[in-house]
């Protein structure tokens, strides 16, 4: 599950007030055993070493480097590095909202938060760690350059995101030109359950048709896997978080049949 603050969502994208539910919390009414814990609004602020035992129990924790917290990015990646070397469940570094705009290259690279050089070395960093830390990244479907494949090259994971709910009724064929430029890396689909993009509800049948294919596509082997958003809406008994957690519990146990 996508992982954010208590309260980091209050003010924005109209939704409604409220998200008191830390995440380890969430996860736990979801029936979701794994969080990515992405900073968001510079929440939390370090030190961390309360606001992480919170996460004891979790099975797979993810911790962002690049995110919307205040720091720089050298700050963000020893912050994660550290608690890395404290939590054995934390399992991969997260680069957040990593390219810009619509990944438009202006010369030969997709403009984005670490170039390619940079995404290298930090690839490099991870690979000389004496425990391997995953590199995820989040891609969205209006960002399908084939430019971006010269950064993704040095990532382990990436999670494919719909910004705006309207556009999930071109999922599939979004899809379909990700794995072309993409055809080789682990895919973790992203699942809004607000619609983001449009500052409201998602509608159910939206909601349901990214589950639907969320599932045929992990069964298929196509994905890896799926990452419900977001953690400080799981105490709004907002319609689609409370169909989400019972679709959970119908199909979480499900296995890929490749």
């Amino acid at each position: 599950m996508w992982g954010h603050d208590a309260g980091s969502t209050n003010g924005l994208y109209n939704i409604p007030p409220g998200g008191k539910i830390l995440p380890a919390e969430a996860i736990d009414y979801m029936g979701i055993p794994n969080v990515c814990m992405i900073r968001w609004r510079s929440m939390p602020e370090p030190p961390f070493d309360e606001y992480i035992k919170q996460f004891a129990k979790t099975k797979r924790l993810a911790w962002s480097i690049i995110d919307g917290a205040r720091q720089p990015y050298p700050e963000k990646k020893r912050m994660a590095f550290e608690l890395a070397d404290k939590l054995p469940n934390l399992v991969s570094v997260y680069l957040d909202d990593f390219f810009n705009g619509d990944a438009v290259p202006k010369k030969e690279e997709s403009p984005a938060n670490l170039t390619v050089a940079g995404i290298k070395a930090l690839k490099e960093e991870l690979d000389a760690r004496k425990r391997h830390l995953d590199l995820s990244m989040v891609l969205y479907s209006n960002q399908l350059n084939p430019a971006i494949a010269r950064h993704i090259h040095y990532c382990d994971v990436v999670s494919f995101w719909t910004w705006k709910a309207t556009d999930l009724i071109n999922l599939e064929r979004n899809f379909e030109t990700y794995r072309k430029i993409i055809p080789d890396k682990r895919t973790l689909l992203g699942i809004y359950m607000w619609d983001f993009g449009n500052s409201k509800p998602i509608t159910m049948d939206l909601m349901k048709h990214q589950c639907r294919l969320a599932l045929q596509w992990f069964e298929e082997g196509k994905i890896e896997g799926m990452i419900f958003h977001c953690t400080p809406l799981c105490d709004m008994k907002l319609e689609a978080v409370e169909w989400a957690k019972r679709w959970i519990a119908e199909h979480g146990d499900r296995k890929a049949r490749v």
